[in-house]
């Protein structure tokens, strides 16, 4: 009986190791920049390109200090430098899990080049800031 024990938490150990790795390794974040203790990264992982000029992308902005975390996404049209955002999700930082949600629609914006989201798109555009 205590044989099956220890392969019983072997496995619940491997399972969870496994797939804390697999959270981790879905995140591809790149820094852009930070003010005190917030950080904005792009995650790389989840650029998807729609046209030439159009593309998706995961924004996420990283407060430390409340152990929170921003995933935003937006649909960037580098030609005509606009940005809308398609939802916006909190999560608490070190688990990962939802706190809340928002798919609300909004009106698209426009973005100058010498801005975060002029850096996203550098980054996006050419792989480096």
């Amino acid at each position: 009986m205590h044989r099956y024990v220890k392969i019983f938490f072997s496995v619940i150990f491997t399972t969870i190791i496994f797939f804390s790795f697999a959270k981790c390794s879905a995140e591809d974040l790149r820094f852009i920049d930070a003010n005190g203790d917030t950080g904005y990264y792009v995650d790389a992982s989840t650029i998807r390109v729609e046209s030439d000029s159009v593309f998706y992308v995961d924004f996420d902005i990283i407060r430390a200090g409340i152990n929170q975390m921003e995933v935003i996404n937006l649909r960037i049209n580098h030609w005509e430098k606009i940005y809308q955002v398609m939802s916006i999700k909190t999560l608490s930082y070190d688990e990962r899990t939802e706190l809340k949600s928002d798919d609300n629609y909004r009106h698209p914006s426009s973005y100058a080049e010498k801005s975060l989201i002029g850096d996203i798109v550098r980054f996006v555009l050419t792989g480096s800031l």
